[in-house]
């Protein structure tokens, strides 16, 4: 009897596991993410234990956990660029026979783009992500300054942005110190926002095959974008140094200390905190005689390679990057959807001026950040390149410097 209780217990505990996958997701609020997560049983009947990491301890926990090689988590967070990464080391689950020609037409040619290596597919894309130009409009106005263009057709270059910029920085009780700043850079060091200047140029950040940055970042024409950005700070004295916190930047656009802030879409929602700020959003600006580019990418989901459960992952992946769960997670988060369909089911929201543009953006002129086993450790030497530039130092000689760095890391992967 013993005996025959054991077993019952045993196969009650392996039916059990098998109902129940392993998530590692972001560490957005619990109470939105349960929502989901919560319907996704309702409707199939599938346990879910979700852990939340906070976005400062994510890729740190991603590493770990991957490398232990154990199949779990069975689905994870995938931050778009770092898809090549994971996908290089055999962390990702091929997933182009586990989609159809249907299911992959649901979402932006970038986005897709950004979720493939080397051909293949690897991680769904869950949201996406877009910037342009946000102006107050009550400091236009009290210096009469005219609007700027809100439509693409009108797209102002970095040179008339700069000229606006320089009309708009001042020292408002003559005390020596700038009390508004004609320009902000949401994310000040990061290649994100800083791409599209010398892509705009005509640069290649980074080689075909992913894996050379000498020659690229130190072209003469990633060099020319990334002088004008040193100029933001060091020459014209435009934009303020040292803000290295989104959130600052935001700040300072909403408290009316800085004219223009170049920031992304989701400030659509995070503004709303400053209700008095009447606002335009101007597209991303392009250089003159050269070509319009715009940021993309965001959170990606993919599948653990060695997960031992992959009916079940397949469920988890296609739910939460479906259509219906996607426009639930706008309504509770804001994150621009990578989905077409969803902006379409959505009028009440996007059908403002200011998504369409950004919708427009993401239809037409977005890139991805480059695509390379390499992507952190690219980031993060070059975020701390950026942000020395901005501090003043020689742009020509700081990306050389790098570049050998870089190049040092990405040969591992040759």
């Amino acid at each position: 009897m013993r005996k025959l209780l054991l077993v019952t217990v045993l196969l009650l505990g392996v039916m059990l596991s098998a109902t129940t996958i392993e998530v590692l997701w972001m560490g957005w609020p619990q109470d939105q993410v349960m929502q989901l997560v919560n319907a996704f049983k309702e409707e199939t009947g599938i346990d879910v234990d979700i852990q939340l990491v906070p976005f400062g301890q994510l890729f740190q926990t991603i590493e770990v956990r991957l490398a232990a090689g154990d199949g779990t988590p069975d689905v994870y967070i995938v931050d778009g660029p770092n898809t090549a990464s994971y996908a290089a080391r055999g962390y990702l689950l091929p997933l182009d026979e586990h989609f159809s020609d249907e299911e992959m037409s649901a979402w932006f040619d970038a986005s897709i783009e950004e979720g493939s290596y080397q051909g293949t597919f690897y991680s769904v894309p869950y949201g996406t992500s877009s910037a342009g130009i946000f102006y107050n409009k009550a400091i236009f106005e009290e210096y009469g300054v005219p609007f700027l263009p809100e439509t693409i057709e009108e797209r102002l270059t970095w040179e008339e942005v700069a000229e606006i910029a320089k009309k708009l920085t001042k020292d408002t009780n003559g005390d020596g110190l700038t009390d508004i700043w004609g320009l902000v850079i949401e994310q000040i060091d990061r290649p994100y926002l800083i791409f599209p200047m010398v892509q705009s140029l005509g640069a290649k950040v980074l080689s075909d095959d992913g894996l050379e940055s000498q020659g690229y970042i130190t072209s003469d024409e990633f060099v020319e974008g990334t002088t004008f950005y040193w100029k933001l700070f060091n020459e014209w004295k435009v934009s303020p140094q040292g803000l290295n916190d989104s959130a600052i930047s935001r700040e300072y656009f909403g408290t009316g200390r800085a004219a223009m802030m170049l920031g992304n879409e989701w400030n659509l929602r995070r503004m709303l905190q400053y209700p008095d700020v009447d606002y335009g959003l101007s597209p991303f600006p392009y250089f003159e005689g050269g070509v319009a580019v715009t940021p993309t990418g965001s959170w990606h989901v993919g599948i653990n390679s060695k997960t031992k459960k992959l009916e079940e992952a397949l469920a988890f992946t296609k739910y939460i990057t479906g259509k219906e769960a996607v426009i639930t997670w706008h309504k509770l988060n804001g994150i621009a959807p990578a989905r077409p369909d969803v902006y379409e089911a959505l009028p009440e929201v996007f059908d403002n001026p200011m998504w369409q543009l950004f919708v427009k953006e993401m239809e037409t002129t977005a890139v991805p950040r480059p695509r390379t086993p390499g992507y952190s450790q690219y980031e993060l030497m070059l975020r701390e390149a950026f942000n020395s530039i901005h501090y003043g130092a020689d742009p020509r000689s700081t990306l050389e410097e790098v570049a050998v760095r870089i190049d040092r890391e990405l040969r591992k992967y040759r």
